[in-house]
């Protein structure tokens, strides 16, 4: 790789004397998603507040402020309108209209006939208040999931410890994409929860390849103090880390500035935890080792006790 020469590989960075103002700045933004979320809460997506979603492109650019209006005149609540795919797209959200099946379906054709006949109709679509209530409960639970099925894994993998730390540290990861919806008010639906669960796998896999590396250097250094061996652990993967991250956003970060209203919600929430990503790999999920119990010790005795099997 031609930026490997440029980087230097031989790092002797404290990260684990930097922990405290790791868990810190952590504890902060931990607390700032806590206040966002009970104060502003998410912008919750009609796949998990029902209503109705309409897209339609026209052969003209089409003045947002000017649908609006047509559209607030049917009296059908709070109805958001934007831009989608160019300036000749739109997609529209409207509140769930009181009544059965059939008042939606009125709600929708006064819809049509208000913006005209210069639109053509791509999508339109009706989600009921029982299917978005399970919709939302289901992608929740479809996270917090994921979230333990990963700690089992990873205590399978390793040892216990290594599971707990791994669970706090992807925890971690998707609390603070959830503040990022959060603080935005971006919307939150089911892309959010793909979002999500696509952060998770991200984030395991940074903490992982560390983990392998700490586990292979308790085997190498078996007199090395604990704190000084997951600096050098850490130190070792530092580059393939960064790199990692930093291809991963080379990728991702087109997709957040071209890919329109339809990705950058999803995008933004990639980026920004890929970000956090890389920081919980490095110092959160390594450095919360150090408090856990003996991990050192019992890898020693499980070794020693090996040894006359294999002889």
């Amino acid at each position: 790789m031609a930026l490997a020469k440029y980087f230097p590989h031989a790092t002797k960075i404290d990260f684990v004397g930097a922990r405290y103002f790791a868990f810190t700045l952590t504890a902060l933004l931990f607390i700032g998603v806590i206040v966002s979320l009970s104060i502003r809460g998410l912008n919750l997506g009609i796949d998990f507040e029902g209503g109705i979603l309409i897209e339609a492109v026209a052969k003209h650019k089409v003045d947002i402020g000017d649908v609006r209006k047509k559209v607030s005149a049917l009296n059908l609540g709070d109805v958001q309108v934007q831009h989608v795919g160019g300036e000749n797209g739109i997609m529209l959200r409207a509140e769930r209209p009181p009544g059965d099946e059939g008042a939606q379906v009125r709600a929708i054709e006064a819809i049509k006939k208000a913006l005209g006949p210069g639109f053509e109709f791509r999508r339109q679509e009706f989600v009921g208040p029982k299917v978005s209530e399970g919709l939302f409960r289901d992608g929740m639970i479809a996270t917090g999931v994921a979230l333990l099925l990963i700690a089992i894994y990873v205590w399978i993998r390793f040892e216990w410890q290594f599971g707990v730390a791994g669970l706090v540290a992807t925890a971690h990861d998707v609390t603070m994409a959830l503040g990022v919806y959060s603080a935005t008010g971006l919307e939150f639906d089911l892309t959010a929860i793909a979002a999500l669960l696509t952060l998770a796998g991200y984030s395991i896999n940074e903490t992982i390849v560390i983990f392998d590396r700490v586990r292979e250097n308790m085997r190498r250094y078996k007199k090395t103090d604990f704190k000084e061996l997951i600096n050098i652990s850490v130190n070792q993967n530092l580059f393939r880390t960064m790199m990692t991250g930093g291809a991963t956003l080379v990728a991702v970060l087109p997709m957040l500035i071209f890919g329109g209203e339809s990705l950058f919600a999803f995008t933004l929430a990639i980026v920004f935890g890929i970000i956090t990503g890389t920081y919980s790999a490095i110092y959160v999920s390594s450095s919360l080792l150090i408090y856990m119990p003996a991990i050192r010790r019992w890898r020693d005795e499980k070794d020693v006790k090996a040894a006359p099997a294999k002889a």
